[in-house]
């Protein structure tokens, strides 16, 4: 395979490198019709670097973006960087919702990273003025901030610099701050060119936020290795996933990011007389990661869209979180995903990955993710700490000069997340003939009468009876009033559908699949249940807000005994 271009001890080595070696480079934004070469961005960073020395800001610093992202966006970060300081990309406000409380968790965020500089922009201004409020001191600077001079006037940057505080995609109401240096950027961006085996000549497109991992990590990891890359807003895709894909096929695309149900958008979204019309045969990558990958989904897909020419080892199934900067496994790029069926009881019981055949009564399938990235270290640790054998489930520990020191300004948090060199990613998995599966996360593990049971299996069952919303439902154990262990099952009901029918049905198959008896099914309204920004069912939030809602309903049943 070619070398990538990426080349660089640090992020912004990398990033003037680039600059150099391809700067015809173009990165273009179809919602704005702004065009930026490499070289344009080299002298737009420098000016952006300079005016924001002027604003106090410096080696040390945190600097918070809060802006959409366009061309300006990329002047900002690399302004940023430029200038000695790190930067925090925010959530972007959707324009829904209330103010106060988004204010309210971007405080937060501002206070846990000590963010003193805010560059906000003009579509955010009510919400700047909440924030300056709640956080005193911080100063707000406008996007378009430049000053005239020469890079002689720009800090050193050294590798163990801070250049990104990432905050995990289910940062709420204790936000915690992943640390990536400038080295340890450098090192993800090259572990996902290297394993990817990406070149100049791919042609990137993404839609997943930049204040993700995947957007940030993913599309830099083109932009610096000398790539074309094409970037759309989160809400394009959501309102017109179709015509993304034939912006993609027009214009050549070798390469897309996205969680597993943006797979499953795409092929809602084309019907087989539009996808006869698409040539999807230059598409080379799918990276299908942030959430769990589904058999189906990845079966599906590659069928929907042979007729456009997509080839079958075009799905590409990854694992990877912020705080290995972002990649940690990667199959070998143009080999067919693997799925392996495994006996779920044992899998749940006995914590072994038996292999069985698929379709066959209990059967799990679980997808390939391929081996650890370039630079990265692997192993999976059982729960008195040895070292698991092939096919045994254990927690999934990396180490490497990708993965991040620890979180910001807490110490209790990084002690906890190492055993010794090994950060402790929380994930469960096991391996075979060389590839990672993982099942699930040891926090989200349903428990009932002492026995394991991985919550997707349980949502799996649900999510097939007829009336469950898009398939839209989540699992958890919990306790009832009198302390006895159930499984709750949260399922978003179709509107025509939701009845006492619908919740005995879904009970009935969860007993009958799963062989346990306390199941307790509540349902909800579409759209009731939330995602972390990465797609991830957030099944502590769903358990928190069905406690709320039992607490309301509890109180007006109350109210209503008492009235006369």
């Amino acid at each position: 395979m070619p070398s990538p271009l990426l080349s660089g001890d640090t992020l912004v080595e990398c990033f003037l490198h680039n600059a150099k070696a391809a700067p015809d480079a173009v990165a273009v934004f179809p919602g704005s019709e702004e065009r930026l070469t490499g070289a344009e961005l080299a002298e737009s960073s420098l000016s952006c670097a300079l005016g924001l020395m002027e604003h106090g800001v410096g080696p040390g610093a945190v600097v918070g973006l809060l802006v959409p992202t366009d061309a300006r966006f990329l002047s900002l970060f690399f302004g940023v960087q430029r200038a000695g300081a790190a930067c925090s990309v925010l959530p972007v406000p959707t324009g829904f919702g209330n103010e106060q409380g988004t204010a309210r968790r971007l405080a937060r965020i501002l206070r846990v990273a000590g963010i003193r500089h805010l560059v906000l922009g003009a579509a955010f201004e009510d919400l700047g003025s909440l924030l300056t409020e709640q956080v005193p001191g911080l100063v707000l600077i406008d996007p378009a901030v430049s000053a005239p001079g020469s890079g002689l006037r720009l800090p050193a940057v050294d590798p163990a610099d801070l250049s990104v505080v990432q905050f995990t995609s289910g940062s709420t109401s204790d936000p915690k701050g992943v640390l990536l240096t400038q080295s340890a950027m450098a090192a993800g961006v090259l572990a996902c060119a290297v394993s990817g085996e990406f070149t100049p000549d791919d042609v990137f497109m993404q839609w997943v936020p930049t204040f993700h991992d995947m957007g940030l990590v993913g599309l830099f990891s083109h932009l610096l290795n000398g790539s074309d890359v094409h970037v759309f807003t989160p809400t394009a895709f959501l309102r017109r996933p179709a015509q993304l894909l034939k912006y993609f096929a027009e214009h050549r695309g070798t390469v897309i990011t996205g969680p597993n149900f943006s797979y499953e958008q795409f092929v809602e979204a084309t019907p087989p007389e539009l996808v006869k019309e698409l040539d999807l045969s230059a598409w080379r990558l799918a990276f299908n990661g942030a959430e769990p990958v589904s058999a189906e989904t990845v079966e599906r897909f590659t069928t929907h869209f042979a007729p456009a020419g997509l080839r079958d080892t075009v799905m590409y199934p990854v694992y990877g979180m912020a705080e290995a900067t972002l990649g940690i496994t990667f199959p070998k790029p143009g080999s067919p995903v693997r799925i392996l069926p495994v006996d779920r009881g044992e899998l749940a019981a006995r914590g072994r990955a038996v292999p069985v055949a698929r379709g066959s009564r209990g059967a799990k399938d679980v997808v390939a993710l391929g081996g650890a990235v370039h630079g990265l270290e692997m192993r999976l640790v059982a729960e008195n700490g040895r070292e698991c054998d092939p096919g045994e489930l254990g927690e999934v520990r990396i180490a490497g000069d990708a993965v991040t020191s620890g979180y910001f300004d807490n110490p209790e948090a990084t002690a906890a997340a190492f055993d010794g060199r090994w950060f402790r990613t929380g994930d469960i998995g096991f391996t075979h003939d060389g590839d990672l599966f993982v099942t699930g996360r040891t926090k989200d593990m349903v428990i009932v009468r002492g026995q394991n049971y991985f919550p997707d299996d349980i949502e799996a069952v649900a999510r097939e009876v007829p009336g469950v919303y898009r398939k839209r439902c989540v699992a958890f154990s919990d306790t009832e009033g009198d302390g006895r262990e159930v499984v709750r099952v949260v399922v978003e009901a179709a509107p025509q559908q939701a009845d006492d029918d619908l919740g005995a049905e879904i009970a009935a198959r969860v007993v009958r699949e799963m062989d346990f008896t306390d199941v307790r099914v509540h349902l909800v309204k579409p759209r009731w249940i939330t995602r972390t920004t990465s797609g991830k069912w957030q099944r502590a939030r769903t358990r928190e807000r069905l406690a709320e809602l039992a607490d309301v309903t509890a109180a007006d049943r109350t109210e209503s005994e008492d009235t006369p």
